[in-house]
């Protein structure tokens, strides 16, 4: 199933990376076409700008040539001013054509067009100049002025003179009419007028002939001849001024045909270039649609073959869905199989460490009750042979339990201010004794402050060490076991490196991989002593959750050496005083001396091991079977202290307790109330305290164990 299914993802990751490549060339390929296509199409909806300029440098040239025209017939001067203006545009247009159609036609035809239009441009040039030239004499009069200033005035001294001689002649006339009468006479010389007498008086002319004329006759005559000889000279100035108007008009002729040509020849090359540009034009849209047509025959090809890649994605999809779908049941069923095997080994472990807790509860403590009485050597022995036996028996199961709790994550690592060397000599001290029983050198050595204060997990550590220093002491037949402790201090951190050395048989370098696995055990003549085989790979999961680390060395016959460091803090809250704890054992149980104790335990033995002991303290106390017994016992009397087995049939410990927290009198509510469980968790802690337990207690334990939690509690309260 593995095999398949890594052929499969194989595969799966070859079908992606196909159609990744696939995808990138795809779109490489379709952003090509896009940008061809996207010029193509711009070439095809834009208007080349040199073809607008000549269709306008056309119609501007045509008006032009009317203009012109308007002037021959004309010779108005505003017609003359626009077509040198038009030139001029014309010109600029014709240059503007030229730049803008660079690089657009390079055949050798359109090469010679643009030459020719070189010339025909200096060709224009010179017209222009000419009609500005004409332009700037015709501003300053027209040609009726030019004409009247060119005639010469006729003067007097141009008339001609003649030899005469006048005579005057006079003749007296008396008045023929009535004789006035006095009043008329009197009216007259009122009015000042006078009586006059007629005189005539002729004038004659003597000519150089002798011819006499009369004078009038003679200026009469002499008019006519000035009047001849003035026509006579006009004529002639007038004949003269046409001759050179023939001349004038012949010459702007001649310019007006030259104009015209240079304008036909612009007009013509102008035409040519709009019919190249617009083949040039016409070629590179077709390539333009070529390119297209191209770029849309590839994007087809594009989205077919995106489309086959769709299909064959979907295809593998499916499969893939299917295969996945298969495999998560299975996994489920796994999964639901290997949840089910957790919940019946840790149903089991719970069902085991409560049955296998229960006689053992009996066995250590009725050995411990034992050893207070009067025994002799032999029976010392034999009591001292069920001690070692009860140890490890309790050992092999809280490895067993500590261990499925590792894996369940269950531990965590409680912070607590302790002394690094009281916890070290605590388990030193108790370890040499088994040294000595098996006759070994042990030696401990502890550098460092011995009253250094850290924040940590005391348990731990001391679970830590009491597994390396046993194993050193169990694998070593003889010669020496050394245990040395160092601390290590900086910037408000301890470090504590602990050596674990022993001369046994050592471990082959093929087994040392191994060593740190669960339920592992060396093959060798150490076969002999047995154990759970989870001693060191708790060890190395307790290390790791200090955030610490564990090695070792090894070689075969010379013995082992274990190296482990363990990262600490220095307390916040140091102890307030530091002393050495009287054993509880020794104590004679005065605390509880005439107190008052309720016990409810479903195991009768249980109840025997503690009516021992409270006997031994001097205590009453009353016993129950059951928790309904237990609450009715505590309803009708007041109790020091009140001890709980979790386990019993009808009301738990759990559910006493509820109801005795709730109890109307405060004080009974208040009393202090063990609870006595086989089996321990983070979880059954947390229900300890929700139910109003102020501690509990692990089976199987002493009679110190008790005397000691309650020494820590009623010395609180």
């Amino acid at each position: 199933m593995r095999r398949s299914l890594v052929l499969f993802i194989t595969g799966l990751l070859v079908a992606f990376v196909l159609l990744a490549v696939l995808t990138l060339s795809g779109y490489k390929v379709h952003r090509e076409s896009t940008r061809g296509l996207l010029a193509a199409t711009d070439d095809l909806s834009r208007e080349h700008p040199g073809m607008r300029l000549m269709d306008a440098a056309l119609l501007t040239l045509n008006d032009a040539e009317n203009n012109f025209r308007m002037f021959t017939v004309l010779y108005d001067k505003k017609y003359l001013q626009t077509f040198s203006t038009q030139l001029g545009d014309v010109l600029s247009m014709v240059d503007t054509i030229s730049v803008s159609l660079d690089g657009l036609n390079n055949t050798r035809q359109f090469d010679e067009l643009i030459r020719e239009k070189g010339a025909v441009s200096e060709k224009i040039g010179a017209l222009k100049k000419s009609t500005d030239s004409m332009l700037s004499r015709s501003i300053k009069d027209d040609r009726i002025d030019k004409l009247l200033s060119s005639i010469p005035a006729y003067k007097v001294s141009q008339i001609k003179k003649e030899e005469v001689t006048m005579d005057t002649v006079s003749n007296v006339q008396q008045d023929t009419g009535k004789k006035k009468g006095v009043f008329k006479r009197l009216g007259n010389a009122l009015a000042n007028k006078k009586d006059t007498v007629k005189a005539q008086m002729a004038i004659t002319v003597k000519t150089k002939s002798g011819q006499v004329i009369d004078k009038e006759e003679y200026d009469a005559q002499r008019m006519r001849n000035i009047i001849t000889d003035v026509n006579s000279y006009y004529k002639n100035i007038l004949k003269k001024q046409l001759s050179s108007r023939l001349q004038i008009n012949s010459a702007e002729q001649s310019l007006a045909v030259t104009n015209i040509a240079m304008l036909e020849e612009l007009r013509t090359l102008i035409t040519a270039l709009r019919n190249q540009t617009a083949t040039a034009l016409a070629l590179k849209k077709q390539g333009a649609e070529g390119v297209v047509t191209a770029s849309v025959n590839k994007m087809k090809s594009i989205a077919a073959w995106a489309l086959v890649a769709l299909l064959l994605s979907l295809a593998a999809i499916a499969l893939f869905i299917y295969v996945v779908r298969n495999n998560n049941r299975r996994l489920e069923a796994a999964r639901l199989a290997a949840e089910e095997e957790a919940r019946v080994r840790t149903d089991f472990l719970t069902n085991m460490s409560h049955e296998i807790r229960t006689p053992l509860n009996s066995i250590v403590g009725f050995s411990e009750q034992l050893s207070y009485t009067a025994l002799d050597t032999q029976q010392q022995r034999i009591l001292h042979s069920i001690e070692v036996a009860g140890d490890m028996l309790m050992q092999v199961v809280n490895d067993v339990l500590d261990f499925s709790k590792l894996e369940k994550d269950y531990i965590s690592i409680q912070q607590q201010p302790f002394v690094l060397y009281h916890a070290f000599e605590e388990v030193m001290n108790t370890m040499r004794v088994q040294a000595f029983q098996k006759k070994l050198s042990f030696n401990t050595n502890f550098e460092g402050d011995e009253q250094c204060q850290v924040s940590g997990d005391i348990f731990r550590l001391q679970q830590i060490l009491l597994n390396l220093v046993s194993n050193a002491i169990k694998y070593t037949d003889q010669g020496n076991v050394t245990v040395t402790a160092k601390l290590k201090t900086e910037n408000g951190k301890v470090m504590f490196n602990l050596t674990v050395s022993d001369t046994g048989e050592g471990i082959s370098a093929a087994a040392q991989t191994h060593l740190f696995e669960r339920f592992y055990q060396v093959s060798s003549s150490r076969t002999a002593v047995k154990g759970t085989g989870l001693g060191l790979a708790i060890t190395q999961r307790l290390i790791k959750l200090h955030g610490g680390d564990i090695s070792l060395t090894s070689e075969v016959n010379k013995g082992t050496t274990f190296v482990c460091h363990i990262p600490y803090t220095i307390a916040a809250a140091p102890l307030a005083a530091v002393s050495t704890q009287q054993d509880p054992q020794q104590v004679t149980g005065a605390l509880m001396e005439g107190r008052y104790v309720l016990v409810a335990d479903d195991q009768e033995m249980n109840l025997l091991l503690l009516k021992l002991i409270l006997t031994r303290w001097n205590c009453r106390f009353d016993m129950a079977i059951s928790g309904q017994s237990a609450l009715e016992l505590f309803d009708r009397h007041h109790y020091d202290l009140v001890l709980l087995d979790l386990h019993m049939p009808g009301m738990s410990g759990l559910d006493v307790m509820e109801k005795i927290r709730k109890n109307k009198d405060p004080e009974k509510a208040g009393v202090v109330a063990y609870a006595l469980t086989a089996n321990i968790s983070q979880t059954a802690i947390e229900e300890f305290k929700r139910a109003g337990f102020n501690d509990w207690l692990m089976k199987p334990f002493r009679e110190k164990d008790l005397y000691g939690l309650i020494l820590k509690t009623f010395k609180k309260a």
